[in-house]
């Protein structure tokens, strides 16, 4: 067993242990649930490289490859929800733009429709890294802490379904207020732990990725309380409204009708963020 978390590595208040089988807490102040392992850098390493590259039929690595062979066809489906976040946030004026996780560049190659973006990924795979400068992206190979190493500020830093894997969340806050811009925005989405809440007897099933691959778990209310206590406040937060779609799953089906009832949790949450005043 490594290192633990002793207090709550946001607010530094007391925990409270909330699931057995993953080991996670839950900040009695602020309610963020988090792994309350403290993983090493090898072991984060290992992990990311047997998903995203081993030989076995992972879906990490099965979804790589597809995604991969879709943008050399210039097939670019990025989802209606991130679109329509886009759309929102690109203005005319030049925009110099972020994303941390940025993979083989799904992102990097929709905003190349956009004359007023100039766009840098860091990308923590090297050989994911290496498949997004073979598209044309401007891909860095590197984890957030990259940003150390940038010299210019940016309008908008985003990351797509990446915040919840970060263990070290006030590096990467710092790192973030020093690489944007005053009036600059946050993007992010992550998953929603309230999908747990759409199971009657849900026991320790998180219904995600367990440690080391999140390690972080949201909720409105504690991304709310998170961002707040890094010097950000929310300007939106999106909730799914409605379950991805899988016709094969039985779940599906049930998920939908709560849906349609309005007593469903959504699977991700959405968020557009600024620094405060």
């Amino acid at each position: 067993m490594g290192n633990e978390f002793t207090t709550c590595k946001v607010c530094n208040s007391k925990i409270d242990a909330v699931n057995i089988k993953f080991d996670l807490v839950k900040c009695r102040s602020c309610e963020f649930v988090f792994s309350k392992t403290i993983f090493t850098e090898d072991e984060f390493i290992a992990t990311y490289d047997r998903l995203y590259n081993s030989k076995e039929d992972l879906k990490y690595n099965k979804h790589t490859i597809e995604e991969y062979n879709k943008l050399k066809d210039n097939l670019i489906e990025i989802g209606y929800n991130r679109k329509r976040i886009i759309n929102r946030i690109i203005s005319n004026t030049p925009q110099n733009i972020l994303e941390i996780g940025s993979g083989i560049g799904l992102i990097g190659m929709f905003l190349k429709k956009f004359s007023s973006v100039t766009y840098t990924g860091l990308e923590l795979d090297k050989k994911t890294h290496e498949r997004a400068l073979s598209l044309g992206v401007n891909s860095v190979n590197g984890d957030f802490s990259k940003m150390k190493t940038l010299e210019q500020k940016f309008d908008v830093i985003m990351m797509w379904e990446v915040l919840e894997h970060l263990q070290d969340l006030n590096l990467f806050f710092q790192l973030t207020k020093e690489r944007l811009k005053p009036e600059g925005l946050f993007v992010f989405s992550v998953p929603n732990f309230d999908k747990i809440k759409n199971y009657s007897n849900p026991g320790d099933a998180i219904h995600q990725s367990g440690p080391p691959i999140h390690l972080n778990f949201f909720t409105k209310n504690s991304v709310k309380n998170v961002l707040n206590n890094f010097g950000f406040e929310i300007v939106n937060l999106r909730e799914k409204k409605m379950p991805y779609f899988n016709y094969k799953d039985l779940n599906f089906y049930k998920m939908f009708f709560k849906s349609l009832l309005g007593k469903y949790n959504g699977p991700t949450l959405y968020v557009v963020a600024k620094l405060k005043n």
